[in-house]
């Protein structure tokens, strides 16, 4: 069933100091694809400075910009509306790389002890399914146990962590168990924070599934950015000279028009 979703998107970063030439590369407006359709999307910055939009190699929209002149606050806020309709989903290729390790999905001795212990059935979205409840089963949803740079590995042996662990964690066993799996960013219907899930080629077609909330990622999701893993598609980047210490705030809500 189709759905009209309006977002928005706002993120402040707050510098305990001046900072300069600060250089950033944002993935905080969606993309069109198989399923979805931007019908708007605007993107504000304070400071308000000229950016240009790019697209990386998995096709995520790229906001590139730089402030030069001192300041102690970046916040940039995204909103619009999306059309999600699975229904409207088409077969796309098989991209071989979304089956091997990358950086933050390479698998430890132990992810594949537990893939090869596992008894998974023949059909991919049977198997697909039963990934996620082994997911469930190890890890503990902990929120400030991990970081941005933690691994599938080291999120599996500690049995904790965020969105993002649950689906890196998920990547390396779904590709160790011969699944094409790759890592989204995006926002959920709700208010809140961004979230991470995984889509999986199943028959041809790249299907959402959420191993953080234990289902399929279906029409209440709005892809950002795609990619093997978290490296690939971060909503923000950015480097900067000044030595500063910063502090996030994040809100986004997603609701049906």
């Amino acid at each position: 069933m189709s759905r009209t979703l309006e977002f928005s998107y706002d993120i402040a970063l707050d510098f305990d100091r001046p900072v300069t030439a600060h250089s950033f590369v944002l993935r905080c407006l969606p993309a069109d694809f198989p399923g979805q359709r931007v019908l708007s999307a605007a993107l504000t910055l304070d400071p308000a400075v000229p950016y240009t939009e790019q697209r990386d190699g998995f096709g995520n929209r790229l906001q590139i910009g730089r402030i030069d002149a001192p300041h102690r606050q970046f916040h940039y806020r995204a909103a619009g509306q999306v059309l999600r309709d699975d229904g409207a989903r088409q077969p796309e290729p098989d991209r071989r790389i979304f089956r091997y390790p990358s950086p933050c999905t390479a698998p430890s001795a132990a992810l594949r002890d537990a893939a090869a212990a596992l008894e998974l059935p023949a059909d991919a979205r049977a198997k697909a399914w039963a990934l996620l409840e082994a997911v469930g089963r190890h890890m503990q949803y902990t929120p400030g146990v991990t970081g941005v740079d933690t691994t599938a590995a080291r999120a599996f042996a500690m049995g904790q962590g965020v969105c993002q662990d649950y689906a890196h964690v998920y990547l390396a066993l779904a590709r160790l168990c011969g699944l094409s799996a790759r890592y989204v960013n995006g926002l959920p219907e709700g208010e809140g924070a961004s979230h991470a899930w995984c889509e999986v080629w199943l028959d041809g077609i790249w299907t959402g599934i959420d191993p953080t909330q234990a289902r399929w990622a279906d029409e209440g999701y709005i892809r950002f950015g795609v990619g093997r893993d978290f490296t690939d598609c971060p909503m923000e980047r950015g480097v900067f000279l000044g030595g500063a210490n910063q502090c996030q705030t994040v809100f986004m809500k997603v609701s049906e028009q």
